[in-house]
């Protein structure tokens, strides 16, 4: 798997600042890369958030890690209870995303994008969940 391969893109409760732990429990080995965007809409789900690519004209920020390991990256997918092979059932896929960094380079990683519909949900329109939280 080549680098590129283990960069994801967080953008909820694995972020550096969000008071979980779950970005201390899983990502405290990566190596932390930037902050980024992605072009997506945020809502709401109950403690922690959901990315639906649905949008082309919002903006999600978050943060670009690159992973230890392929290891590393299972582990992520068991947190988000996303299965290695994609299924119907699960709450969260991981896919390939386009993000931008703040010098406008941009680059293809992982990120975990909600199956579900967000009809009901509320939406985090700043796209920062961490601002949302701190509201």
């Amino acid at each position: 798997m080549s680098n590129s391969a283990l960069r994801i893109f967080v953008y909820g409760t694995l972020r550096r600042a969000c008071s979980t732990g779950a970005h201390q429990r899983f990502l405290s080995a990566a190596q932390f890369i930037a902050p980024a965007r992605l072009q997506a809409e945020l809502y709401r789900v109950g403690y922690y958030p959901a990315v639906s690519l649905s949008c082309t004209h919002s903006w999600v920020q978050g943060e670009v890690y690159e992973l230890p390991s392929a290891e590393a990256l299972a582990l992520l997918d068991d947190y988000e209870e996303c299965s290695a092979t994609p299924s119907p059932d699960d709450e969260y896929k991981r896919e390939r995303v386009q993000v931008e960094h703040a010098d406008g380079e941009r680059e293809w990683v992982w990120t975990y994008v909600y199956q579900r519909s967000t009809a009901a949900l509320p939406l985090i329109a700043s796209g920062d969940f961490l601002a949302d939280i701190a509201s």
